[in-house]
C-alpha cells in the first residue's frame, strides 16, 4: 500500500487531505511539525511527502532539503496558503 506523509499544522487541512487520499486508496501518516515528520521518516518508508511551507518549527523548505539529503528517492510537494513567486522559486531551487 502507498503511504503518504502529510505535514501541516492546520488540523482541518490534515483531515481533508487524509480523507481525500484515503478515498484514493492511500494510507496517510500525518505530522504537524518538522520534528514529527523527521521521526516519521525514520520509522517507515513513504511514497510521497506533502508539506506545508510555514510550520511551527520552521519552513517546509528545510524539510525538503532534509528529505533530499536523507531520502533522495522520495518525491516531495509543497502545499501552502502563502503562495508567492518567491516561495515558488525557493521551492524549485530546494529541489
Amino acid at each position: 500500500m502507498n503511504i503518504i506523509l502529510v505535514v501541516d499544522d492546520e488540523p482541518d487541512i490534515l483531515e481533508l487531505l487524509e480523507l481525500t487520499l484515503a478515498r484514493m486508496g492511500m494510507e496517510v501518516a500525518s505530522s504537524s511539525c518538522i520534528g514529527e515528520a523527521k521521526a516519521q521518516l525514520q520509522s517507515r518508508q513513504f511514497q510521497l511527502c506533502l508539506t506545508e511551507m510555514q510550520l511551527p518549527d520552521g519552513k517546509g523548505l528545510s524539510l525538503v532539503k532534509y528529505i533530499l539529503s536523507h531520502y533522495a528517492d522520495l518525491p516531495v510537494a509543497i502545499i501552502t496558503a502563502y503562495g508567492t513567486a518567491e516561495n515558488a522559486v525557493a521551492a524549485l531551487k530546494a529541489g
